[in-house]
C-alpha cells in the first residue's frame, strides 16, 4: 500500500471541503462548511482572528453552534464554549482490506433505517445528505431484512478516505461486524488509491478495536462546540 502525505489530515475537512467535497461546501472569507444537511463540519485556520471569528459567524448564523478544532485563541466577546471533545485520530496504512459479499450497498432509499441505527448507537453525526459523501455498506439480518450494522464513508482530503458511521445494532452485537465492515469500506476506499483514516472521542471504547486492526494514532485534538452570539 502506497504510503501518502499525510500533513492533509491536519485539516482534514478543510482539504476535503477544498476539494473533492467542493461541491458540498459553502464558505465565507476564511470559514468553510460543508452544507447543513450532508455534515456539520467546520474547517477554519488555525490561529483564528476576529475577521476569521467574524466569517464563522456569518456561516453559522445568529445562535449557530461551530466545532472548533485546535483552537488556540480566545472566544470573542458573546461566543459560549457548550462542549469539548477529544478528537482522535487514526491513520490506517497497515490496516488490511478485505471485500465481504454479505454486505449491501446503502442507498438514498436506506436513509431512514440509517438514520435510526444512528439515533440509536450514536456514532456520530449523520444527516440526510451525509450518504452522498462516499459508500455506504450495510449489514442486514438475513431473515427479517432489517438493517443491523453499517459504516461508510465521510471526509475526503487528498489521497485519503475516512471511514465513518461504523455502528452496530445492540440485538447484533458480539458478530464482529463493524471489524468485518471496516476492512470492507477499506477495501473499497484502497482500490481507488486511497489510504483510510477515521476519528473517535478518547474515551470511545471502539479505540481497542481500531488498533487491533492497524490503526495508528496521528493525533489527538480539542473539538470544541461554541455557539456564535444570537
Amino acid at each position: 500500500m502506497t504510503t501518502l502525505d499525510a500533513a492533509v489530515l491536519d485539516d482534514p475537512f478543510g482539504c476535503a471541503l477544498r476539494g473533492r467535497h467542493a461541491r458540498f461546501a459553502r464558505a465565507h472569507g476564511s470559514a468553510i462548511a460543508y452544507r447543513r444537511d450532508v455534515s456539520v463540519f467546520y474547517a477554519h485556520p488555525r490561529e483564528l482572528t476576529g475577521d476569521d471569528y467574524a466569517d464563522l459567524a456569518t456561516l453559522a448564523g445568529p445562535g449557530g453552534t461551530v466545532g472548533l478544532r485546535g483552537r488556540s485563541t480566545p472566544l470573542p466577546t458573546g461566543w459560549d464554549a457548550l462542549e469539548t471533545f477529544e478528537l482522535v485520530l487514526y491513520t490506517g496504512e497497515a490496516v488490511e482490506p478485505a471485500a465481504d459479499p454479505e454486505f449491501v450497498a446503502l442507498t438514498g432509499g436506506d436513509v431512514p433505517e440509517m438514520t435510526a441505527l444512528v439515533d440509536l448507537t450514536r456514532p456520530g453525526p449523520f444527516l440526510p445528505r451525509t450518504i452522498e459523501l462516499g459508500d455506504y455498506l450495510g449489514y442486514r439480518d438475513p431473515g427479517t431484512g432489517r438493517l443491523l450494522a453499517m459504516a461508510g464513508e465521510r471526509a475526503k482530503p487528498d489521497g485519503w478516505t475516512e471511514i465513518s458511521a461504523v455502528c452496530t445494532h445492540p440485538d447484533a452485537r458480539g458478530r464482529g461486524l463493524a471489524r468485518r465492515l471496516i476492512a470492507a469500506v477499506a477495501d473499497g476506499i484502497v482500490a481507488r488509491g486511497d489510504l483510510p483514516f477515521l476519528h473517535t472521542t478518547a474515551d470511545n471504547p471502539a479505540r481497542a478495536l481500531y488498533e487491533s486492526m492497524g490503526f495508528v494514532h496521528r493525533a489527538t485534538v480539542p473539538l470544541e462546540i461554541v455557539r456564535v452570539p444570537s
